[in-house]
């Protein structure tokens, strides 16, 4: 008898317990998905914003291709005028944020581009 208590009721307890413990933790510590994630950025000012797809910008640097910055949802058609709202665009927060042809828009994701090689180390 003794067995079947400790199967029905308290085991239920222990792991009710548990979650508990954790997710108290998690919320007071403010744990979030996205903590210790790099935050990437590029600047806004002496570069140059092209529209190169509907959900894509690439960044110039005097005519050399910088970065590509995914944005949320389908861009409007061309041609396009962008403001920003800090001194850097960046894929997560506040700075993540930008205007194109009025309409708001977040910047997702942005990779730099490697810089050329020029074929040193890619012999056969």
């Amino acid at each position: 008898m003794l067995n079947i208590y400790r199967n029905i009721f308290l085991l239920p307890t222990v792991v009710s317990v548990a979650v508990l413990v954790t997710s108290h933790y998690i919320l007071d510590n403010g744990v979030v998905a996205q903590e210790g994630i790099p935050i990437t950025c590029v600047p806004n000012k002496g570069v140059k914003f092209e529209g190169v797809d509907s959900d894509k910008l690439i960044v110039r640097q005097n005519k050399v291709p910088l970065a590509v910055v995914y944005v949320s949802g389908y861009m409007p058609r061309p041609p396009y005028s962008f403001k920003f709202f800090g001194p850097e665009l960046c894929d997560r927060g506040a700075n993540s944020i930008l205007m194109i042809k009025d309409g708001f828009y977040r910047a997702t994701y942005i990779k730099y581009f490697e810089p050329a090689t020029l074929g040193i180390g890619n012999e056969g």
